[in-house]
């Protein structure tokens, strides 16, 4: 963290080194990853509920909260060992920007923020029954599922600290956590709403984070060469090559699942699917391009949004998914296509 010198060549933290040094350790440049609470709301059909957006807001913002908490707690237990690494040592804890008591009040805000939250967080209103989604089921509810939704919470804390404490050092161990970690994030919306999960949304999610995962050991190897080892332990077992092939595997799974699921889940959408196909193979192949081409985007998978192609591709598909889940048919009775008999 940059900052002055005094006169006795002391550094002088200023109030926007302060500031620069929270917003590190809080990270919210990272909050698009829990966008996928929304899921459940999405696939279940009940996006125009307007009673179920108040819970949904408040448990992504007490994602985001309990996300910034695993950053800190993360960042301050490695402080003693970043002071002598040559780039870790400008982070906050061990550069001294930010003291050990003020990541503590930090913290304590943060855990203070989230029960409250968890308190005022409202039972969710009762969904009827009949409701079905290709990604989400949905069931005959008598009692919402409130506690669910801390259960799947203290899943994601605990399963983000086992990682920072010993799997973030063993190889693979390391990008299957952190996948498992979107999955918590997608279902924890699901179970607040009182909707039943099906494994295609596990799968889904799971896949499509173990591709972000090995993308951005790539992009670190790719910038950090020599120096990746000092940066993660892992990369003492990681090579260039495993990483590559490791990519490309989960790609063509991803690719071979989102076909499965297309023709399992929505067989009678014939336009749907022809349309659908050519275009998440196209978004599986774009992400290829560019993670291959551009390590900064393997290492900070938000730049992906400013990729113009990959934005509308993404932008059709979510239409895509909006018609046939709110108004299926509509695509095939549009053109005249006939029904299956």
């Amino acid at each position: 963290m940059p900052a002055e010198l005094s006169r006795s060549n002391q550094p002088v933290i200023t109030l926007n080194d302060r500031l620069r040094a929270i917003f590190f350790l809080l990270r919210p440049h990272q909050y698009y990853k829990n966008f996928l609470v929304f899921f459940g709301l999405f696939f279940s059909r009940n996006l125009f509920k307007t009673e179920l957006w108040f819970p949904i807001v408040l448990a992504f913002i007490v994602l985001c909260l309990t996300s910034s908490l695993n950053y800190l707690i993360n960042d301050f237990r490695d402080r003693e060992k970043d002071r002598h690494h040559p780039e870790k040592k400008n982070r906050p804890f061990p550069s001294g920007t930010i003291s050990n008591f003020f990541g503590l009040l930090i913290a304590l805000l943060l855990s203070l923020f989230i029960v409250i939250i968890l308190i005022i967080l409202p039972p969710s209103p009762i969904i009827s029954s009949g409701a079905y989604d290709e990604v989400i089921e949905q069931g005959s509810i008598s009692n919402p599922s409130k506690a669910a939704f801390i259960l799947v919470l203290g899943g994601f804390f605990i399963t983000s600290q086992i990682y920072s404490l010993f799997l973030k050092r063993v190889v693979f161990a390391d990008t299957i956590m952190i996948s498992v970690n979107y999955v918590w994030r997608a279902i924890a919306g699901a179970v607040l709403i009182n909707v039943y999960v099906s494994p295609w949304l596990i799968i889904l999610c799971f896949i499509t984070a173990m591709m972000l995962s090995l993308a951005k050991r790539k992009g670190d190897f790719s910038i950090l060469k020599e120096k990746a080892i000092q940066h993660k332990q892992v990369f003492e077992k990681y090579t260039p090559e495993l990483l590559d092939q490791s990519l490309a595997t989960s790609a063509a799974i991803e690719l071979l699942a989102v076909f499965i699921y297309l023709v399992d889940r929505h067989p009678n959408e014939t336009v749907f699917i022809v349309l659908a196909l050519p275009l998440f193979t196209f978004a599986i192949f774009r992400y290829l391009f560019l993670v291959s081409g551009n390590s900064i985007v393997g290492r900070r998978a938000e730049r992906l949004f400013f990729d113009k192609q990959l934005l509308l591709v993404g932008i059709t598909i979510l239409l895509l998914f909006f018609i046939a889940i709110y108004y299926p048919n509509f695509l095939d009775n549009l053109l005249g296509i006939p029904d299956p008999p």
